[in-house]
């Protein structure tokens, strides 16, 4: 009887340990009525790598939007690995991409009117259009991510008649 509740114990054990990073990626909740999962940066007081890139989907009334936020730094790398013309805006740290479908069809949204908007953890927005690229397939725009904390980031498009937002919660 000891050797079952030992087996069955370190069983249950094995599988908290392995869902609690599952787990911490669902911490963040709704936004704005639209579902989303939250990026994990770095904590708070230390330095952020400059080779971190966040990938998250973000699933809201039949539309998935793949979030990507880039440090200029490894965004300039990239650029020139594709041979791509740098683009980069001084004064920035971030570049901001989403890339827009349709959950059901995944069918991509490539003729937008995009506009994108940063909120800060000081309140403070920045709203740019986020410009497409078709060789990346999504639409970005820089901006300043200066201060560790969570960041709001949205983007506002019409698809289909409807004026739509969709976004999520990014710790840096």
């Amino acid at each position: 009887m000891k050797k079952i509740i030992v087996v069955l114990f370190i069983t249950v054990m094995g599988l908290l340990l392995l869902s609690l990073p599952a787990m911490a990626q669902h911490d963040h909740g709704a936004h704005g009525g639209h579902g989303g999962h939250g990026a994990q940066g770095a904590p708070t007081g230390q330095q952020e790598p400059a080779l971190k890139m966040t990938n998250t989907d973000v699933f809201a009334d039949g539309l998935q939007a793949t979030f990507m936020v880039m440090r200029n730094e490894m965004h300039r790398g990239m650029l020139a690995q594709m041979k791509m013309k740098d683009d980069v805006e001084t004064g920035t740290t971030h570049d901001v991409m989403v890339l827009l479908r349709d959950e059901k069809t995944g069918r991509e949204f490539t003729d937008l009117r995009v506009t994108m908007k940063v909120v800060g953890p000081d309140d403070q927005e920045q709203s740019k259009p986020g410009n497409y690229k078709s060789m990346m397939r999504t639409y970005d725009a820089y901006f300043n991510l200066k201060e560790p904390g969570r960041y709001q980031i949205f983007v506002l498009f019409e698809v289909g008649g409807q004026k739509r937002v969709i976004g999520l919660s990014y710790e840096r």
